[in-house]
C-alpha cells in the first residue's frame, strides 16, 4: 500500500491530536473518567500489534501456536481461550481472544472488541463452514460500522475437512462474497488454511507424509500474506489504533448518558429483560461449552484409535487378524459415540434445570414482583405502550409459549405470566429429538476407501498383505513401501473422517437445540430492548456532543483508509 500524498500522515496526526485534546477536555468537563483515553496519537516506539478474533473453536489458538512455536498454548478441548493472551512473533505482538458473535457470553465479546480496538491489525478466523446469518450480520457490522476492512486478513481454517483444493476454495470465495460485499474476499486478503495439518506435519516422522500435510495446510501462503500485510500497512494502521480506542471510550460514555424513555417502568422493564437475557445466555454458553468439550474428547479418542490401528496394522500375522482388530476398533468407536450421546444428554439436563432454578428465583425477586405489579396496573388501565411490549401471544421461553390468556386489560389476579414463569416447569427438553443413538459415524463415511456400509475393511488390508507377500519375492520394494504408506494413511484418515462426522453431527444437533430452546427467546428479548432504546426521547446535550465527537473520530479513520491505495494482487 502506498500513501497517495506524502503529507497525509502529518495532516492526519494533527487532526487526530486536535480531536484527542477536545475529547479529553469535554470528558473532564462532564466528570467522566479519562484514564482510558490515550495520551498520544501516534506512539512510534510501540511494536506492531495483531489481534486474532473470530468464531469459537475456529482455530485461533492453534494458528498462534503454529506462528510462535509456543507449545503450552491451550488448543482443541472446548473453548480454550477465556481471556485475551499476548505473545511475541518476531517482534510483533499477537493477541489471542475468546470467540465472538455467538450471543453466548457478553464478557467474551467485550474482551475481544476491546483488543480489536487496541490493536493495529485484525486477523478474523472462521472455519470452512463460513458464516451463519447471525455471525455474518455481526461480522458485517465489524466490517462496515467499525470500518475494519482495510485492516483485516480473513482466514478460512479447517479446510482439510472438505479438501483444501483450488476448486473448493473458489466455491467458498463465492459464498464469502454474500457477507463481504461491497468488499471482495481478495480485498480482505482471504487465506484458506488447515493449521492442524501443519501442526501434524511437525510431529510426523515420515518426510513424504509431513510434506503432504504441509502442502495441505497452505501454511506458507498464510505467512506470506501476513508478512506483506504487515510491511505494507504497519505505519498507517498504527495511526488508526488510537482513534479506535478513543471511539470505544466515547461509545462507553454514550451508554451512561442515554436519556430516559420518559416512563420509569419501561426503563425498569429494560433492566428486567437484560437480567433475564444474562441468565439465558449464561446457560446457553455453559451448555455449548460443555457439549463441545464432551464431543471433542470423543472425537479425539476416535482419532487416537485410528492412529493406533494404522500404526500397528503391519504387526499382524495375517489379514484375518488385521481385519478382526479393525472390526474391534470400529465397535469401540460406536461405543465412544453412544457414551458421548449419554454424557451430552445428562449434562444438558443438569444445566437446563439450573437455568430454570435461576429464572424462578429471579421472577420471585422483589424487583421482579414490584415491576410486575406496576405493569399489571397499567395494563388494566389500557396503557398502549405497555400493551405493545406485553400483550402478545408470541413471547417464548425456551421454545415454549408462556404468555397466553393472562395478558391484557382483563389480566387475572394471578399476575403476568412473563414474571411468574409457571409454565416453565412444564417444559419437556426432548433431547432425544436432537441427539439420538441412531447415529453411527461409519454411515457418514462409508464412501471412504477401505470401508463399506457395514464398517468392514474390503480393500486396505488385502492390498497391504498381498504386497507384503511380494516383498519376499524381491519385487519393487520402493513401490511397495509407497503403497503401504498410502494405505496406512488412508486407514488413519477413515477414523479421522469418522471423528469429523461425529463433531459435525453433534454441532448441528447442538445448534438446532440451542436455537429452539434459547436463541428464540433471546432474539425476542433483543427486539424488545431495541424497541425500548429507540423510544428514548430528547437525547441529552451531553449525549449529542459525545455522538458528534464519535462521528469526527470515525471520519478521520475513514479518511486514513481512503488515503491508502490497496493493491491486493502484489
Amino acid at each position: 500500500m502506498k500513501i497517495k500524498d506524502s503529507v497525509s500522515i502529518s495532516v492526519f496526526i494533527e487532526k487526530s491530536k486536535d480531536l484527542l485534546e477536545n475529547i479529553r477536555e469535554f470528558l473532564d468537563k462532564i466528570g467522566y473518567d479519562t484514564s482510558n483515553v490515550p495520551k498520544d496519537v501516534f506512539e512510534g516506539d510501540k511494536p506492531v500489534s495483531i489481534v486474532f478474533a473470530g468464531q469459537y473453536s475456529a482455530g485461533k489458538s492453534s494458528i498462534l501456536k503454529a506462528l510462535t512455536g509456543i507449545q503450552n498454548i491451550a488448543i482443541g478441548e472446548g473453548i480454550t481461550t477465556q481471556e485475551a493472551h499476548e505473545y511475541d512473533w518476531n517482534g510483533i505482538k499477537v493477541v489471542d481472544t475468546p470467540g465472538i458473535h455467538t450471543t453466548l457470553h457478553p464478557d467474551h465479546d467485550a474482551i475481544s472488541y476491546q483488543e480489536i480496538a487496541n490493536s493495529d491489525m485484525l486477523v478474523y478466523v472462521v472455519t470452512h463452514e463460513l458464516f451463519d446469518d447471525f455471525i455474518g450480520a455481526n461480522f458485517r457490522k465489524l466490517l462496515l460500522e467499525k470500518d475494519k476492512a482495510a485492516e483485516m486478513i480473513l482466514i478460512v481454517n479447517k479446510m482439510a475437512d472438505i479438501g483444501n483444493t483450488v476448486e473448493n476454495q473458489e466455491i467458498k470465495l463465492k459464498d464469502l462474497e454474500k457477507v463481504t460485499t461491497p468488499y471482495t474476499p481478495a480485498q480482505l486478503r482471504t487465506v484458506f488454511i488447515d493449521v492442524e495439518s501443519y501442526l501434524d506435519s511437525l510431529s510426523e516422522d515420515d518426510e513424504e507424509i509431513a510434506e503432504e500435510l504441509r502442502n495441505r495446510s497452505n501454511y506458507d501462503s498464510l505467512i506470506k500474506t501476513l508478512n506483506k500485510f504487515i510491511s505494507d500497512k504497519a505505519i498507517p494502521l498504527k495511526m488508526t489504533t488510537v482513534l479506535y480506542q478513543v471511539f470505544e471510550v466515547l461509545q462507553n460514555a454514550m451508554v451512561e448518558y442515554q436519556s430516559s424513555t420518559g416512563d420509569s417502568d419501561i426503563d425498569a422493564l429494560e433492566e428486567h429483560l437484560l437480567q433475564e437475557r444474562h441468565i439465558l445466555l449464561n446457560s446457553q454458553f455453559r451448555i455449548e461449552t460443555e457439549v463441545k468439550r464432551i464431543v471433542q474428547e470423543a472425537a479425539s479418542k476416535i482419532r487416537e484409535k485410528g492412529r493406533k490401528i494404522a500404526n500397528s496394522i503391519y504387526d499382524f500375522e495375517d489379514e484375518n487378524d488385521a481385519k478382526e482388530a479393525i472390526d474391534n476398533a470400529y465397535k469401540e468407536v460406536d461405543k465412544i459415540t453412544d457414551t458421548c450421546i449419554d454424557n451430552v444428554t445428562h449434562r444438558i439436563e443438569e444445566l437446563a434445570d439450573d437455568c430454570i432454578m435461576q429464572l424462578d428465583q429471579f421472577y420471585k425477586s422483589d424487583f421482579s414482583k414490584d415491576l410486575e405489579f406496576r405493569l399489571e396496573n397499567k395494563l388494566k388501565k389500557g396503557n398502549p405502550t405497555i400493551e405493545h411490549f406485553l400483550k402478545s401471544d408470541t413471547i417464548f421461553y425456551t421454545g415454549k409459549k408462556i404468555i397466553a390468556n393472562t395478558i391484557g386489560t382483563k389480566s387475572s389476579a394471578s399476575g403476568l405470566q412473563i414474571f411468574s414463569g409457571s409454565n416453565i416447569h412444564q417444559k419437556v427438553l426432548d433431547i432425544g429429538h436432537f441427539f439420538g443413538h441412531s447415529f453411527k459415524p461409519w454411515e457418514a463415511v462409508k464412501w471412504a476407501r477401505g470401508i463399506n456400509v457395514f464398517g468392514k475393511v474390503v480393500g486396505v488390508c488385502g492390498v497391504v498383505f498381498s504386497l507384503g507377500m511380494q516383498i519376499k519375492e524381491d519385487i519393487d520394494k520402493d513401490k511397495i513401501q509407497q503403497e503401504m504408506r498410502k494405505n496406512r494413511e488412508e486407514l488413519r484418515g477413515s477414523f479421522a473422517n469418522a471423528a469429523n462426522e461425529v463433531e459435525k453431527y453433534f454441532n448441528n444437533a447442538l445448534e438446532k437445540f440451542l436455537k429452539e430452546n434459547y436463541v428464540m427467546r433471546v432474539d425476542q428479548i433483543d427486539t424488545h430492548i431495541s424497541e425500548i432504546r429507540n423510544m428514548r426521547i430528547n437525547k441529552s446535550e451531553t449525549y449529542k456532543m459525545l455522538e458528534n465527537l464519535q462521528v469526527k473520530c470515525r471520519n478521520i479513520i475513514s479518511d486514513i483508509h481512503k488515503s491508502c491505495v490497496v493493491d491486493v494482487d502484489n
